[in-house]
């Protein structure tokens, strides 16, 4: 009876506790909810934190006058070596992202224990298509929507899957990687829909950037608008591609597509059904080689503001005219309400590639206003009559003499890239992650030019941080505050209700700032480089400050000395904080790099130059530029490479013998291969002596 008797009193909270499921069930994101309640914070339903994108926590728990006390909540390792570019995506309890080759998690916010996994098997696509090695390695995260976690992959496929055990629930084909098409970036979710951009630009194939938006239940594809137009006239039938068309010449929408993709965050917009996004260049990257006979070629390098249920063009505004740096605009857009002039305006900001930052009027396009945020001299400044910049001299790499460099503002990479900025509606600043170095551009003879990101700590005697964090005043376009960072590229941002700024940096710190101010109010060591933004949420009435760990992104594989200098990767987490917990953060233990046993080094310095370039061509953005990669993650240092690798060479880098663990085959000559073997080898030699000269 007392058994009877204690069912019969639970009845009611068991009740109540299906009910609470019914209601929330897993990842229980909607339209209607998202308005409802982002403004409360106890939630994170999107990578940019609500509708207005403006990676905002209204969480002030945590704030200016407590946030010394905050500490370790948990940690987490995550199974993935190559580190998290995916700013997380946390509903009811549960955190989403993704990590390299598109791997999905779900995650227990309350104890960081991992609750499912999927995998979409990138890791076949890379072993047929080399090129996509780099790309599969980089992944920013996942959209929840009605149930369903969505997934985007390197190999193209939009993938839904079910929310509360990670099986998968259909999957459609978005875009052909054999055409040079990729995607790096997570999907975006409004208005019941999910909508998908792609990578591409540069990979010299045919592509032709697009915008796909396809029914979140169903998966069935909705609309698509193309970014430029078809080297075919008689596709051109939108009014968007007939305005556009008019804006080529020459050969490049037959020979490469003519690009424009859009590969990094976009902003839906429920109140006015718009759906905003940003543009990338194109190849050639010199606009007299793209298009001869002149033109803007539009919708390059442009942000783009298309009906978000019938995907038709509303407007545009192009932030690069005759772009020929590559200055792509798809950076994150935060929508502001601002009073100019007296006059309340609902803008569109956005700090692209370029380094300057604008302010536009959400609804129509209109520049109202655009100063420099960075080191710039591709430009003197922004005619804001005409919209258009107004060109330096100076950045005219193309008129260089042979053999002839210069140094151009921003880098080839942008003084700000997919490292997503935040908006403080309280301060009216955004903070953003700026990167103040240059691009080495080299003439080396007919239309044959290099890019070189050069880590540069001065100019004219005059010391300058190469990377910042930076608090821009859109109504002022001048900074209230900045902080120097040791290397250029960090994390993206958060900003909060408590006043409070917090992003992770190169080093593996994880900082809170006052927003006001830029006071450093609070530190902590977490063992490994930081890439990706934190995000915010409560657990059980308490609020916590999420950060993903370990650099990802891409830039720790192709350019490590910018990234963190020859520090190893420490492990990858996911790590929380929270107010009056006094964990301490796990050690991070780092093994001691050695050379191993090599073979004797017989080439001479012309075969030696020969493997030298040939390693930049094929092997530079994965395992570095400067054959020097990053300690630890999936890609080796080949100056490591024991007696065994050298003796399995061939079979390793042209036969594909390492195919399943993401090492494509090449398809080199046997004496070419050999040639990059034995220029890795040199270096291995240059090491072993350097090592014996310290130790003496």
């Amino acid at each position: 009876m007392k058994n009877l008797r204690a069912i019969l009193f639970d009845w009611p909270t068991a009740c109540l506790l299906a009910v609470s499921a019914a209601v929330h069930a897993a990842g229980d994101v909607t339209e209607k909810r998202v308005l409802a309640e982002s403004g409360k914070g106890t939630n994170w339903f999107l990578k940019g934190g609500n509708f207005d994108g403006e990676h905002f926590s209204p969480l002030a728990d945590i704030s200016r006058s407590n946030v010394a006390d905050l500490g370790l909540a948990w940690a987490s390792e995550i199974p993935a070596p190559d580190g998290i570019s995916a700013t997380p995506i946390v509903v009811d309890g549960v955190i989403y992202f993704s990590a390299a080759y598109s791997v999905a998690f779900a995650v227990d916010a309350k104890s960081g224990k991992i609750l499912w996994s999927f995998d979409p098997d990138v890791r076949a696509a890379v072993a047929t298509m080399p090129r996509m090695s780099w790309l599969a390695r980089v992944n920013r995260g996942v959209a929840v929507w009605d149930g369903k976690v969505f997934v985007t992959t390197a190999d193209c496929r939009l993938i839904a899957v079910d929310a509360a055990s990670g099986k998968e629930l259909w999957s459609k084909k978005t875009c052909d990687p054999a055409q040079g098409y990729g995607i790096s970036d997570s999907p975006y979710v409004g208005g019941g829909k999910v909508f998908v951009g792609n990578a591409g630009s540069e990979s010299h194939q045919k592509t032709r950037g697009y915008v796909t938006a396809y029914d979140a239940d169903s998966g069935k594809q909705l609309w698509r608008f193309f970014i430029v137009p078809s080297d075919r006239p008689e596709e051109n039938t939108s009014a968007a591609m007939k305005l556009a068309a008019k804006t080529w010449s020459g050969t490049a929408l037959e020979e490469y597509g003519g690009g424009g993709n859009s590969w990094n965050e976009m902003t839906y917009d429920a109140g006015s059904g718009l759906l905003f996004f940003g543009t990338s260049g194109a190849v050639p990257y010199v606009h007299s080689l793209r298009s001869p006979d002149g033109g803007d070629n539009l919708f390059l390098s442009s942000v783009v503001a298309v009906n978000a249920s019938s995907g038709e063009y509303v407007w545009h505004y192009q932030t690069v005219t005759e772009d020929s740096w590559d200055y792509n605009a798809t950076m994150n857009i935060v929508l502001a309400d601002l009073e100019i002039n007296k006059e309340k305006r609902e803008t569109l900001l956005i700090a692209p590639k370029n380094g300057f930052f604008y302010v536009l009027d959400k609804l129509t396009g209109e520049l109202l206003s655009a100063e420099k945020y960075a080191k710039v001299n591709w430009a003197t400044h922004i005619n804001l009559e005409t919209g258009r910049p107004v060109y330096d001299p100076a950045a005219e790499f193309w008129n260089l003499a042979e053999g002839e460099s210069a140094a151009i503002w921003p880098n080839m990479w942008g003084a700000h890239s997919w490292n997503p900025m935040a908006w403080h509606p309280g301060e009216k600043l955004a903070y953003i992650p700026v990167v103040d170095i240059p691009s080495i551009s080299t003439n080396w003879g007919g239309d044959d030019y290099s890019d070189t990101l050069e880590m540069m700590t001065e100019v004219d005697g005059k010391p300058f941080g190469p990377g910042k964090l930076v608090a821009w005043d859109p109504l002022s376009q001048s900074a209230r505050w900045s902080v120097d960072r040791e290397f250029p590229f960090n994390g993206g941002v958060l900003a909060t209700a408590g006043g409070l700024v917090f992003q992770g940096d190169a080093l593996g710190a994880f900082e809170a700032f006052d927003a006001t101010s830029g006071k450093l109010l609070w530190r902590v060591m977490t063992g490994s480089a930081i890439t990706a933004a934190p995000v915010s949420y409560k657990v059980d009435g308490k609020q916590q400050v999420l950060i993903p760990v370990g650099a990802g992104g891409g830039v720790q594989f192709a350019y490590p000395e910018l990234h963190a200098g020859d520090r190893p990767q420490g492990p990858t987490r996911l790590m929380a904080f929270t107010l009056g917990s006094d964990r301490e953060v796990p050690s991070v233990a780092i093994v001691p790099r050695e050379l191993p046993d090599q073979p004797a080094l017989t080439a001479n310095d012309e075969q030696i130059e020969e493997g030298r370039w040939l390693y930049a061509d094929n092997c530079g953005s994965c395992h570095g530029k400067n054959a020097v990669a990053r300690y630890g993650g999936s890609v080796p240092d080949l100056r490591y490479s024991s007696s065994d690798v050298h003796a399995s060479w061939p079979a390793i880098v042209i036969g594909g013998s390492r195919s399943a663990n993401g090492m494509p085959s090449f398809p080199l000559e046997a004496g070419e291969a050999e040639a990059i073997r034995n220029y890795l080898l040199s270096l291995s030699v240059q090491l072993r002596k350097a090592a014996t000269s310290s130790a003496q």
